[in-house]
């Protein structure tokens, strides 16, 4: 018989008995490694951590291993009888899930101080994060889950359930929660933006604000004075875009995450993306709902199931089924939108500099030299063609190599040489294009916003680029003050700045808040979470067109690029616009197979969010790995274009 109590530094101690049964007792000696215990003599221990979750999960788990060949001293007994009270209350909010998400009608009774009338399909949500109390909420992008997060919590706050409420999320994502704070409740809200040293005063600060918002890097650095606040104060904690805990191996937003739940009085975690790579990303986020009740088990044991099914198996969806609730897609029933596209003929030095480049690249990927480095070149010699599509003047502006930004761009790649093209015929072209020509698919760009300004409407145009970001404000827009917004305007206030907020917060105010038409010109990333385009504070129509200059690969950039403007709360109807993208595609060029992957990938994606289970789904812009799969499709496509303009030639010639 095994015995399990405290040593004299309070660590866990189990004693452990050796079997006669070998391989039984191999199995036990690798579950107590991979569980944390280290071995002292002739017993294992358990450090006592500043995780007082882990700590009695380790007790609890390690109770239900060894089953009835444990004995357990009386300290534990009565500290496991504790922890039933909590595993009751687990059950019930277990029930209520079931129960609420099985009805097909729901009225909820909200206070008054919550103005904001909720949409039919949000009512569901709000009545699961009450009846789970630790909840998630997994609707899609644009669903309202910080309406519904603020109806609940608006209940809580006149029952004296919470107190306070704090936000661990990206730092774009604290302007939303503020104006919705003040569209929900009809005042501006007493919030703290917590960074730097001010956190260590935040027991301090408890008293004379509501709202509290804080970044995940700051949080992780902040534990003790995040767990000393909410031990004072009752309060409802919320992970917004909870994917970033996601990390299976407990990175360490995951272990800050887990660290702080246990002293919450209330948990909600947001997210419209889940499950960005695997369903192992479920496990942390899920687990800091119900930090004493793991509802999906140990995470070793939850991992290897996972790896050993490729997925959610039963067991786990049974699991799951109860504490979150989803808005689909379908569900928001917003108008279609329209996709006008705009074949664009590029001008005679462009086209002579992309025929070369495209001739090139192929005599590249078909050269035997070249298919030795194939797989760690081609990402690159993707981006060249690109680049040549939408602006050659890019490829001389970089004298030796263009290093694509993974966070801008999409996806991580090797710098892209550009000493390999200095002995081109039209290499002096190539270095004198800016001098020569505005490229076609600007000049339309520009054209179609110009049409759409002078009809009294805000435009937003995407380019993957910044490079063609400034030919629109020294060129185009040239005297029209066009915003622009990419990844080298900073996120987070700077020392130097003397704005309340970011300077790319206040870029996005201005466009949202200006009576006037004006451009925003911006990258897919740097929009990519927690940014409404489509109404201001004030509920006036913002922007119903967006133009897409050029595109990528990433799948996931372009449909968070088109939630900007087509989400709920946007305004339409007779005499309004409707919202359009408007896509510009350089003909006998590579944009035109980048437009049928990413229609490819966008009506995968959507497949995916109709469904109201939870599926993998890579909507997370900033995720690099892609399914090899998928990266295969996007490659082929390219080599497919390459051959066919080739063919082109041939017969032309």
């Amino acid at each position: 018989m095994h015995s399990l109590c405290y040593d004299v530094y309070r660590n866990l101690e189990l004693k452990y008995e050796k079997s006669d049964d070998s391989q039984k007792e191999y199995y036990d000696l690798d579950w107590l490694k991979e569980g944390g215990y280290e071995k002292h003599g002739d017993s294992f221990i358990f450090p006592r951590t500043n995780n007082s979750v882990k700590f009695r999960n380790t007790i609890k788990w390690t109770i239900e291993y060894f089953s009835d060949k444990l004995e357990i001293c009386n300290e534990l007994k009565k500290e496991n009888e504790e922890s039933k009270t909590v595993q009751e209350d687990y059950q019930l909010a277990r029930e209520n899930g079931i129960k609420i998400k099985s009805k097909d009608e729901h009225e909820i009774e909200l206070p008054s101080t919550f103005l904001r009338e909720l949409k039919p399909y949000q009512k569901e949500s709000v009545e699961h994060i009450l009846g789970v109390g630790n909840a998630a909420n997994f609707s899609v992008p644009g669903g309202g889950k910080t309406t519904i997060t603020y109806a609940a919590i608006s209940k809580w706050l006149k029952e004296g359930i919470v107190e306070k409420i704090l936000v661990i999320s990206p730092t774009a994502a604290f302007v939303p929660w503020e104006e919705e704070f003040e569209g929900c409740f009809g005042r501006k809200p007493k919030s703290k933006r917590l960074r730097g040293d001010i956190v260590s005063e935040l027991s301090n600060l408890g008293h004379h604000y509501e709202l509290f918002l804080m970044h995940f890097a700051t949080a992780m650095r902040k534990t003790y004075e995040i767990r000393q606040f909410l031990q004072k104060f009752k309060t409802v904690l919320i992970i917004d875009e909870s994917h970033y805990i996601k990390n299976p191996k407990l990175g360490r937003y995951a272990q800050m995450a887990l660290d702080i739940a246990g002293d919450a009085t209330r948990r909600i975690i947001l997210s419209g993306t889940p499950i960005p790579n695997d369903a192992k990303d479920l496990w942390t986020q899920i687990t800091f709902l119900w930090p004493d009740t793991p509802p999906l088990g140990h995470q070793l044991q939850y991992n290897t199931n996972i790896s050993r099914t490729g997925g959610l198996s039963q067991k786990y969806r049974d699991a799951l089924f109860p504490l979150y609730c989803r808005i689909t897609k379908k569900d928001l029933q917003l108008p279609n939108p329209d996709y006008p596209q705009y074949p664009v003929e590029l001008l005679p030095v462009q086209r002579m500099i992309y025929d070369v480049i495209a001739a090139k690249t192929l005599e590249e990927i078909n050269s035997f030299r070249e298919q030795s480095r194939l797989q760690k070149f081609r990402r690159a010699k993707m981006t060249r063609l690109l680049m040549t599509a939408s602006n050659p003047s890019m490829l001389a502006e970089y004298s030796t190599t263009f290093d694509v930004d993974s966070d801008e761009f999409g996806y991580y790649s090797d710098p892209i040489d550009m000493l390999d093209i200095g002995d081109l015929p039209i290499y002096d072209k190539i270095k004198n294009y800016s001098t020569l020509e505005i490229p076609a698919k600007i000049k339309e760009a520009g054209q179609i916003a110009h049409e759409l300004m002078e009809k009294g409407e805000k435009v937003l145009i995407w380019s993957s680029f910044r490079h063609n970001m400034e030919v629109f404000a020294d060129e185009i827009f040239a005297g029209e003050k066009p915003i622009l917004v990419h990844g080298g305007v900073p996120k987070e206030p700077t020392k130097d700045y003397e704005g309340t907020t970011s300077l790319r917060d206040e870029r996005i105010q201005k466009f949202k808040d200006d009576t006037n038409p004006r451009v925003l010109i911006a990258t897919p990333a740097s929009l990519a979470e927690a940014v409404s385009l489509h109404k201001n504070i004030l509920g006036k129509r913002v922007c119903s067109h967006a133009i897409y200059l050029d595109r990528n690969w990433n799948g996931a950039q372009f449909m968070q690029s088109m939630d900007r403007i087509h989400r709920i709360g946007m305004i339409h109807g007779k005499g309004i616009p409707n919202v359009t993208y408007h896509q510009i595609i350089a003909t006998n060029t590579i944009d035109k197979k980048i437009h049928d992957r990413l229609w490819a990938k966008n009506e995968e994606m959507h497949n995916i969010l109709k469904s109201k289970d939870l599926k993998e789904l890579n909507y997370d812009s900033n995720i690099i790995k892609t399914d090899s799969d998928e990266w295969k499709a996007d490659y082929d496509s390219l080599v497919e274009h390459l051959k066919e303009l080739h063919k082109q030639k041939e017969n032309e010639a």
